[in-house]
């Protein structure tokens, strides 16, 4: 798993929340960033066992994905967080994008908060 193969799994979510594809405007071996409209995110996978996904604010749309990342998970404790990033486990970025990937857009449109 590498940036560029999660990225597919946050534009889907992104492309099912917020009827919006996410673009990729600049990538490498360990980083990719997307852009949609004024909104801009990171995938970070410097550490080769840990993702870092950076999101354009600490309120708003990191919501619905750590909520969905969550539930995905079973661990879906609406933690309160200020940070506007979240950190995952190789482990779960697996998982998270497996789940995705193979998940109808339609169903997955029905599990935003």
């Amino acid at each position: 798993m590498n940036p560029k193969q999660f990225s597919k799994t946050m534009n889907k979510i992104h492309e099912a929340f917020y009827q919006a594809p996410l673009d990729v405007i600049n990538s490498d071996k360990n980083e990719i960033i997307l852009k949609s409209g004024n909104d801009e995110f990171c995938i970070e996978n410097h550490i080769h066992t840990r993702f870092r996904i950076t999101f354009p604010d600490y309120t708003g749309k990191i919501s619905s994905y750590r909520n969905l990342f969550g539930q995905i998970m079973k661990n879906d404790d609406n933690v309160c967080d200020t940070s506007d990033f979240i950190d995952l486990p190789l482990s779960h970025v697996r998982k998270i994008h497996d789940f995705i990937q193979k998940i109808n857009i339609k169903d997955l449109e029905k599990l935003k908060d």
